[in-house]
């Protein structure tokens, strides 16, 4: 974040790196991290319309950087990133593209991406190791690569994408309903697996991290915009809502502590009620910076006071906690986050709030610098 790009989409880079480097060191960020995005004024100077192409199948929606490109970038000319809201250009393979690297192939979708199932036999496959030569790997940095050159004159952030790790990526590659049986009738087999997805996903991370990062180490992770000075990344297990907390701290555990050790900012995505049983196991990891809860549909929004007893977990555990308030009318989203404010203070918290006139944007800046201030 060195020279002044082009095109520059936020003001406010250096305090915002700043922001993030202490959200996930567990330090003072002043008031709490704010994703927030104002809708422009019809009024303000215009930005370039780009020409929208249309994409020729799910395909070319997925592979397509310069399509997507134009698409992102008449997205930034309607609504601009304020307080820690970054610009950011992600494209990823799927949700755990690790599985396409390790074997998997393609089954793209007008709205996602799934995983062939391959492993057929665990003794036809393992050790899985990492491949240069995989075409997906292959084609993912083109388009990592492709990505770099659009924004070279922008000050937006290409991602790292979602390679996901552990079980979820094994269950993509064998199917979940036979993962699960597999932990009574092949554990060693799944314990050689999760142990070589764990040794293979920091050689395709760290690939990606120098491609991406920028000459003082800055990084941004796909899905749920986060960013840090060093290696950072969302982690997750969304498996572990088929496992007992026993199972989960033998197989799952393991991994998630060694990520934390080698990756310097992390923050644990925690998926639906049914992975609640596992908090006071992630708590235990002294290395994890922070967590983003999912409730899922039918429950309490994010935010709520239902989810207060999870909330003072983490903050007891002295975890950064990242809120989603998307979901809410602009003036709820800040009401909550006030009563979250007062219920736990202002350390350690990231706002998710859904997109605003820029009028109550600016009012929400002030009352946070006034209000939420530490």
């Amino acid at each position: 974040m060195v020279a002044v790009p082009d095109i520059q989409l936020k003001n406010n880079w250096e305090e915002t790196i700043q922001r993030f480097d202490a959200w996930f060191q567990h330090k003072n960020t002043g008031r709490p991290l704010m994703n927030l995005y104002a809708y422009r004024d019809p009024a303000s100077p215009p930005y370039p319309k780009y020409t929208e192409e249309p994409f020729d199948d799910a395909r070319d929606m997925f592979l397509n950087a310069d399509k997507n490109f134009a698409r992102l970038m008449n997205f930034y000319g309607w609504v601009e990133p304020l307080a820690e809201a970054f610009p950011q250009f992600s494209m990823n393979l799927g949700a755990g593209s690790l599985a396409l690297y390790l074997g998997s192939e393609p089954l793209f979708a007008p709205d996602t991406l799934w995983f062939t199932h391959f492993i057929e036999e665990y003794d036809d496959c393992l050790p899985l190791r990492y491949d240069p030569d995989n075409v997906w790997w292959r084609k993912h940095l083109e388009i990592i690569r492709r990505q770099l050159e659009l924004t070279r004159n922008t000050d937006i952030m290409v991602c790292i994408p979602d390679l996901i790790e552990n079980i979820d990526i094994l269950s993509a590659m064998r199917d979940p309903q036979t993962c699960c049986f597999d932990l009574y009738d092949y554990p060693d087999e799944v314990h050689e697996a999760l142990q070589n997805i764990s040794d293979v996903y920091m050689t395709y991370y760290d690939a990606i991290y120098d491609l991406v990062k920028k000459p003082d180490g800055v990084c941004a992770y796909t899905a749920f915009n986060i960013l840090g000075t060093g290696k950072t990344a969302k982690i997750q297990c969304d498996f572990s809502a088929l496992l007992s907390p026993e199972h989960f701290d033998e197989y799952i555990l393991p991994s998630l502590k060694r990520q934390c050790e080698e990756i310097p900012n992390t923050m644990f995505h925690l998926d639906g009620p049914e992975c609640l049983c596992h908090v006071d196991s992630l708590m235990s990891i002294e290395k994890l910076g922070c967590l983003q809860w999912t409730p899922g549909a039918r429950n309490p929004k994010a935010g709520s006071e239902a989810w207060y007893e999870l909330y003072t977990k983490v903050r007891n555990a002295d975890k950064g906690l990242w809120i989603g308030l998307s979901d809410y009318e602009p003036e709820e989203a800040i009401a909550a986050a006030d009563q979250l404010v007062k219920k736990f203070g202002p350390a350690g918290m990231y706002f998710h709030f859904p997109y605003m006139p820029r009028d109550m944007a600016d009012a929400l800046l002030i009352k946070a610098e006034r209000d939420w201030k530490i």
